[in-house]
């Protein structure tokens, strides 16, 4: 692995800036970077190269609770152990037709896509792994419920919401990997596992109310966005709620700068 790639990495990590219209002034867009000290970067750079992956900041990043692999990364690391891989990793959405047999340990699987160009997330119901080497022939599914389990333990709830079909992805390959090559992935999974609350009561923790998501997309100024902010935050019972409710503002901020209308 390429230390200086890495440490031009970090040094972005630490200085970038992001115009803050509402302030009118320019903010570290990740300050826990300049929290972090020498040891902490020198453990992310190390564990990085003990898996053999070429860091690619795309794929393979860091933030405040430490290294986070996306699901190229993950298929990246299969194809190192194993360059022979085939790896299929896909979403099936509503109106998709999904079957699979197994026989012999042979699997065969058919995929129809109903309206390919016409994805919407809220249609997601699931998704599927499948791998095949000279280890043998695997699938794993998960359903839309299963992957969402996902959703409400992690920690970085921001990036479900702007990539929340690349993360499902990432949950499914993990799921598949932990299952049936985890002797590959031991070290890099204990890393990932630090961007969940792995002992957080799912069955707990309420779902977002439907009616601030509406609110939250129709607002169409950031003086609306603020206004619906102070009027909302307090009723939110929870710290992941709060959490969540913060982190869609945000987005929803950024889709009115850039002119996004819902």
């Amino acid at each position: 692995m390429c230390r200086e790639i890495f440490e031009a990495y970090v040094a972005e990590l630490k200085t970038k800036k992001v115009f803050n219209k509402d302030k009118n002034t320019y903010e570290l867009k990740y300050p826990f970077a300049q929290k972090k000290d020498d040891a902490f970067w020198d453990d992310c750079y190390n564990k990085i190269k003990a898996t053999g992956l070429k860091f690619d900041p795309k794929h393979i990043t860091i933030n405040e609770n430490g290294i986070s692999y996306d699901y190229v990364a993950y298929k990246n690391k299969m194809l190192l152990a194993y360059p022979e891989s085939m790896i299929d990793i896909e979403l099936v959405y509503a109106g998709d037709e999904f079957s699979f047999s197994k026989s012999d340990g042979k699997i065969t699987y058919h995929h129809d896509f109903a309206n390919p160009f016409e994805h919407n997330e809220k249609d997601i119901i699931g998704g599927y792994c499948v791998i095949k080497n000279k280890r043998g022939e695997f699938l794993t599914t998960l359903s839309r419920s299963e992957i969402d389990k996902a959703r409400k333990v992690a920690k970085t709830q921001s990036i479900w919401l702007q990539w929340y079909s690349e993360m499902c992805r990432k949950t499914v390959i993990k799921k598949a990997v932990k299952f049936h090559f985890d002797d590959v992935y031991t070290s890099m999974e204990e890393e990932d596992n630090k961007q969940y609350d792995l002992e957080k009561p799912i069955d707990d923790t309420p779902e977002f109310p439907v009616g601030l998501i509406n609110a939250i997309n129709a607002a169409e100024t950031t003086e609306k966005l603020k206004e619906l902010y102070k009027r909302e935050y307090q009723t939110l019972k929870t710290k992941e709620l709060k959490a969540e409710f913060v982190a869609r503002c945000t987005t929803r901020k950024q889709e009115i700068q850039k002119g996004v209308n819902k």
